[in-house]
Order: C-alpha cells, then structure tokens, then sequence
C-alpha cells in the first residue's frame, strides 16, 4: 500500500509538456514518425537476396559438420519463385 502511496505520488509530479515553440514540436513529431517508419522497415527483414535458411552462408550445420545449404544451393542467394510462375511436371504425361 505505501509503494502505491509513493507511486501515486511521483507520477502526479510528471506531466509531459510540449515545448512552446511550434517549430520544436514539429520537429519532435517529425523525428518520431522517421524513426517509427525507420524502425518498421528494418525489423529482423532479412536482406533481399539473402537466403533464410542459411543467413547467405550457403552452408547449413552444427560447426563441424556441414553442407551445402537445400534452399539456395550453397550461394547463399535465396531462389525467387513468383507464385504465378508455371512449373511443368517433367514425369507427368499432360
């Protein structure tokens, strides 16, 4: 009960004021918004071309043992597939 007491107390003295100057706070918001838009964009996407499964090492394992990556090929270059490519069946008679 007293830490909610002091709690209490601290958060009334703490009140965020925007500065007087509207060139300030423009820039305040402005420098907010990049930095969301920065922040989203780079967060844990994985370079273009580089492939998932390896990280574009081209090699997959635990150190000692290790082999050429199944998803690239072992260039490290992810294989871009568009969803709209037609692939033949090479043992199907169509």
């Amino acid at each position: 009960m007293r830490w909610l007491v002091a709690f209490l107390l601290a958060a009334s003295g703490c009140v965020a004021t925007l500065p007087a100057d509207p060139l300030i706070t423009a820039d305040i918001a402005t420098e907010t918004a990049r930095l969301a838009i920065v922040s989203a964009l780079h967060d844990g996407d994985p370079e273009p071309g580089r492939c998932e499964n390896c990280n574009g090492t081209g090699k997959i394992g635990d150190g000692k043992i290790m082999h050429d990556c199944p998803e690239c090929g072992g260039d490290g270059v992810a294989a871009v597939v568009h969803p709209a490519v037609f692939i033949p069946c090479k043992d199907c008679d169509l």
